[in-house]
């Protein structure tokens, strides 16, 4: 090569780093996904808000750490592989891992890879040290590039203790069993800072699992991660034209008619819009006619003519793309327009968070109190306060430690349900020991006008039931009448037994509610839950594997003890009290 050929081969290498879109653009072949043809890798607008995200993290943080749920053909891997080929081809000493879901999707992947490697312009191209089926080493000589580019299925130990500075985990939500401790295993492997990078990416795959768990822990600010939601409206080849202005117009006033496509959700869509701002401009999306004429098709081409799989592979919202597979208990559709209400009303009216403090001494006398202490992560999520002209009803779930996962164990829940309207008012989810919890439902008791606590008694509960009763004395504690099979005489027995009988009333009765609209919920956690609470093979009803019911359980006591014992037409006791920032709730020494 000439001086000056070198010379300006160098310099384009400069400009290459500093502009990776020109890099991908004029360095990288990928296959056109229609024509099947070599094309430049030119960023779609998906791909171009990506990766500002992903630059404006990396100058802040000198790190990228980001989870990303998306519709279907986004190119998001697409974009993550080009975006770490270039960093470990034109850069000394950095190791590249990409992990999917399965062994075909692993190749498929490589195959990428090996492609813009062959395609790379001749001055671009590194010295090839090793390439195998699964892995390119770069840098054969002594100042070679010594950087590797290599990629596994879940499950494998290719990379386990291996130092990683870019890592890649596709279709995240489908590593299944023992992909949590995999994931973990793989993240360890990159080191906090020093420019390491991490992608998460997924198609939704229900509720539950690894990728939904860490989804909703980054866009609560949980986590170090960053949250990313791509709506499928915002892709151009989503869209269908129509043939003619008749047609179109034809296509509008059907909106919303028929419920294949929605019913009211789907008139709902037109006009929705994204917004994305970026470091240089704001780019908005708007969801038109001819999204919605796309959106029908493939409902009825590739989702089986079904909504709730279309919500699943081209999601509107984050919530809705985890629709749970299997029979659901509850209506899903009714679900869905809880989880839109929720979250209205959380935006409009969000909750009051509370910490409830056990064994607290104070006064002269060494008397008890039960207070509320403000705390917005607060264990105590409150939405309406107590109005002393109302009553309410308690219905509790006891923690029985059982492991749910390899990752967690189940709550103990206690739900506060207006007895008139059934609205949810509060929700207590915590994890204390059975004793210390009857001290806090004796405090969230009173605080709600001293109405009745309906506890199970099952394993742990029948523990807080006693101590409600004899330490804490707390005077409304729900019993029931159970036959005594020996005398064959009715006996008064302290809390719910849930059981193979009980339960499936409960839930029955719940779904009731539902389904008729009876019931306001206001915890995005409950009705998350009740999006996992599916019939089992065997007949019963419970969470999915990996999911929690606790607070469906508790929930669907507390509507059952207001249906057992209604309204009263006593007035509610009553006592003052001050919700903020304290409330103090003093009674007998014991």
């Amino acid at each position: 090569m000439a001086k000056n050929e070198k010379e300006a081969s160098i310099e384009l290498i400069k400009r290459f780093k500093q502009d990776p879109g020109l890099y991908y653009k004029s360095c990288l072949k990928i296959q056109n996904f229609g024509t099947g043809e070599l094309v430049p890798f030119t960023l779609n607008p998906v791909q171009k808000i990506l990766h500002d995200v992903a630059q404006r993290q990396l100058r802040q943080q000198e790190q990228v750490r980001l989870i990303v749920l998306k519709a279907r053909r986004f190119g998001i891997s697409t974009y993550v592989q080009a975006r770490f080929f270039q960093k470990a081809s034109m850069s000394r000493n950095k190791n590249v891992t990409i992990c999917t879901h399965s062994k075909p999707a692993t190749d498929t992947m490589f195959s990428m890879a090996r492609l813009m490697e062959m395609n790379l312009p001749g001055f671009m191209k590194p010295e090839t040290k090793y390439s195998g089926k699964r892995e390119l080493v770069w840098g054969g000589s002594r100042e070679g590039l010594n950087s590797s580019y290599s990629l596994s299925t879940v499950g494998g130990s290719e990379v386990r203790g291996s130092k990683v500075d870019f890592l890649h985990c596709s279709e995240t939500a489908f590593w299944g069993e023992g992909g949590a401790d995999y994931l973990l295993g793989l993240m360890n492997t990159v080191v906090q800072g020093f420019g390491t990078e991490i992608f998460l990416e997924s198609t939704a795959n229900g509720t539950g699992g690894i990728f939904y768990d860490l989804w909703w822990q980054a866009v609560n600010k949980e986590s170090g991660f960053e949250a990313i939601f791509f709506p499928w409206y915002i892709y151009e080849p989503y869209s269908r034209p129509f043939k003619s202005k008749k047609e179109r117009e034809v296509f509008e006033k059907s909106l919303g008619a028929d419920p294949l496509f929605g019913g009211e959700e789907e008139s709902g869509l037109l006009g929705l819009k994204t917004r994305y701002e970026l470091d240089n401009e704001n780019i908005e999306f708007e969801c038109t006619l001819e999204n919605l004429n796309w959106r029908r098709n493939c409902i009825k081409t590739n989702c089986q003519s079904d909504v709730f799989r279309f919500h699943q592979e081209y999601p509107t919202t984050a919530r809705e793309a985890f629709v749970t597979t299997g029979r659901m208990v509850f209506d899903q559709s009714i679900l869905q327009e809880m989880i839109y209400d929720s979250e209205k009303r959380q935006r409009e009216r969000p909750s009051d968070g509370y910490v409830v403090p056990v064994n607290i001494f104070a006064g002269r006398d060494n008397d008890k109190q039960y207070r509320l202490e403000a705390d917005v992560g607060g264990d105590l999520q409150i939405w309406v306060a107590p109005n002393k002209n109302k009553q309410y009803k308690i219905g509790v779930d006891v923690s029985e430690g059982l492991e749910i996962s390899n990752r967690d164990t189940d709550w103990s829940v206690a739900v506060v349900l207006d007895m008139e309207s059934y609205e949810e008012c509060a929700m207590l989810r915590t994890k204390i020991d059975p004793d210390l919890l009857a001290w806090q439902l004796c405090a969230l008791g009173r605080y709600y006008n001293n109405c009745q606590i309906v506890c199970e008694r099952n394993n742990h509960g029948l523990v807080s039931l006693k101590f409600l009763q004899e330490i804490h004395q707390y005077d409304d504690i729900y019993f029931e009448k159970v036959l005594d099979e020996r005398s064959n005489r009715s006996a008064r027995k302290i809390g719910f037994h849930t059981s193979i009988k009980s339960k499936p009333v409960i839930i029955d009765h719940l779904r009731e509610l539902v389904r008729e609209k009876e019931i306001c919920l206001h915890s995005p956690k409950l009705i998350d839950e009740m999006q996992t609470f599916v019939f089992h093979p065997n007949g019963k009803m419970s969470a999915n594997q990996g999911s929690h019911d606790d607070c469906v359980m508790a929930l669907a006591i507390a509507a059952f003890g207001i249906k057992i014992n209604p309204l009263s037409d006593l007035p509610p006791p009553r006592f003052s009290y001050t919700r903020r920032p304290v409330n103090y709730y003093n009674r007998p020494r014991i």
